[in-house]
């Protein structure tokens, strides 16, 4: 087996030498990416196996490894991440075949494999998620005990610490997801009203959220921030709160930090019905109401709708039919964008946006111009 893979690879690699990519076309090249993507998912199965036996003959204690995932960076010469990343998605799918037989297909990346070994089989391949989504979908699903919430207040903490002449200072630390979700929302909301720069001075949500906790610093009044929490039905009952109830653009809370948000005058919370519903507005409404749209910035946990994005800048609604032709403004019409993709993608450029027919995913191409 072993010396037919190598052969193999060895054809290939001939084979690669002998393209030539400058004359290829854009669906050969990418045709190609994919092909090759499914050898190494291929080549991934057989790391899989490997791994379990090199697992049940204790590799790392008879060498004198603190753990196989060690061994295997030492001797893989990848990074510890990877080779955790390697070792425990093997333990993940022992016992699920059909990640094994997926892999062995090459018919999923090793990727999208490690994130769906973290969830129980019945949810599925969830191919109409990207690995972001999928990674999201995992987070959701996770449970917070009433233990976990006290450690997560319990470990909160800022560090700010000045230069030795003092004329630069770091500061870093941790929060709780409801404490961190109140300071973004109003870093986000007061850099948003900052006056815009220079159009040729273009600086990073970065540098804005910076001036905007320095400006929050010398106010006399601190700005309100609204916090919206997303209760579904359908995990929060059967969990007794501890899944299903999360802050607008995915931070998990969990019963305890429930219970102190709903006595907060500027939450306002969304119930999710067990068939996944949020808001409906019909075509009553052309304009996004606030609560459909942080309803929509739930249902994409807070980042571009476009297939591979992860943009959290500048989220907006867009209609995935036009208004003009009839389009609704409720969530199965609408798809939250990134201001690039829905302003330069779209308006500009004049891309159309669909669901890719395979997985369902947002994608986008060129319009058909008139000869």
């Amino acid at each position: 087996m072993f010396l037919s893979t190598l052969l193999n690879l060895s054809q290939l690699e001939r084979m690669f030498e002998s393209m030539d990519f400058e004359y290829a076309t854009t669906d050969q090249l990418e045709q190609q990416l994919i092909a090759n993507e499914s050898i190494r998912s291929r080549l991934a199965a057989v790391d899989m196996s490997i791994l379990e036996e090199l697992d049940r003959r204790q590799v790392a204690t008879a060498d004198g490894a603190r753990s196989l995932s060690e061994w295997v960076a030492s001797r893989v010469d990848v990074s510890l991440g990877t080779a955790r990343d390697r070792v425990r998605t093997m333990r993940r799918t022992t016992a699920r075949s059909e990640l094994r037989d997926v892999l062995v297909a090459g018919e999923m990346s090793f990727d999208r494999v490690a994130e769906l070994s973290k969830l129980p089989a019945e949810f599925g391949e969830l191919r109409h998620l990207d690995i972001g989504g999928v990674r999201a979908e995992v987070a959701k699903r996770v449970r917070i005990t009433a233990a976990d919430e006290v450690k997560t207040v319990d470990d909160a903490f800022l560090v700010i610490q000045p230069s030795l002449d003092e004329s630069w200072w770091k500061l870093w630390g941790g929060l709780d997801g409801y404490s961190g979700a109140i300071v973004d929302k109003a870093l986000s909301e007061t850099a948003d009203q900052l006056p815009d720069l220079p159009e040729d001075k273009k600086m990073s949500s970065g540098w804005r959220k910076a001036q905007a906790l320095r400006q929050i610093c010398t106010s006399e009044v601190a700005p309100s921030a609204q916090v919206t929490v997303i209760v579904d039905a359908k995990e929060a009952t059967a969990t007794d709160g501890e899944a299903g109830v999360v802050l607008e653009a995915g931070p998990r809370v969990g019963r305890q930090a429930l219970q102190a948000i709903l006595c907060d005058p500027d939450t306002e919370v969304i119930a999710r019905t067990e068939q996944g519903r949020y808001l409906d507005y019909g075509r009553r409404q052309r304009t996004v109401p606030p609560a459909l749209k942080r309803a929509l910035v739930h249902k994409y946990q807070g980042r571009c709708a476009a297939d591979g994005c992860d943009s959290r800048y500048r989220l907006e609604a867009h209609h995935k039919t036009p208004w003009s032709a009839g389009g609704a403004t409720n969530q199965e019409d609408l798809v939250l964008l990134c201001w690039f993709h829905h302003h330069i993608v779209i308006h500009h450029l004049g891309y159309e946006l669909f669901e890719h027919p395979d997985h369902r995913r947002i994608r986008f191409r060129k319009p058909v111009r008139p000869t």
